[in-house]
């Protein structure tokens, strides 16, 4: 069973001022936290998606067991961001963990249990999500049924309108991190020591 992971990391991280990938995470970049929880819980491959820096995420991060996708149409859209990482991941793939660069705080074990629930469910939902305190968090577990639906919205388009109509799957996490998003300078207080 194939279940690829995917690293959004193409943004322009305006808000923050400089690049979120490169965050320092426990002393690491926090694009490599990521791409080591998706590797970790068997995700294979894993693509990372870069865009307005992605010279300086190459130079700054060691993305060696990686595929990384140098997304130039990035200002369009994240749903052309997802599209971009969607179309590297080979066809054999029955699913793929969606994984967003600015939230580097999930658990391994978080991202572990979405695999798990996925090769564990009878019926194959669209889409698994984690859920933290009673509300959804990423990242998020796309079955191969939605590649071709997501492949055909426009760049610009919110995924979660797609996913209103999906068939989903919750899975309880004790893990507050699917719930932070390191968006702004302010939000840096949630990081760990270095």
């Amino acid at each position: 069973m194939t279940i690829a992971g995917i690293v959004l990391a193409a943004g322009a991280s305006a808000r923050m001022g400089r690049p979120k990938a490169l965050l320092s995470v426990g002393g690491r970049p926090g694009v490599e936290v990521v791409t080591t929880s998706l590797l970790g819980a068997g995700c294979d491959p894993v693509i990372v998606v870069t865009g307005r820096h992605a010279r300086e995420i190459r130079e700054g991060a060691d993305l060696a067991r990686c595929r990384v996708v140098e997304h130039a149409g990035w200002a369009a859209g994240r749903t052309s961001s997802i599209q971009a990482g969607l179309s590297a991941v080979p066809g054999g793939a029955e699913a793929a963990v969606l994984a967003l660069v600015d939230m580097p705080l999930v658990a391994p074990a978080t991202i572990a249990a979405l695999c798990a629930a996925w090769t564990a469910a009878a019926e194959r939902p669209d889409v698994i999500v984690p859920r933290h305190a009673g509300r959804g968090g990423h990242p998020v577990l796309l079955a191969a049924s939605l590649f071709t639906p997501i492949a055909a919205l426009a760049p610009d388009a919110p995924l979660r309108d797609l996913l209103r109509s999906a068939r989903r799957l919750d899975v309880d996490v004790d893990d507050p991190g699917v719930r932070i998003d390191l968006d702004t300078p302010a939000d840096l207080r949630h990081l760990p020591p270095a």
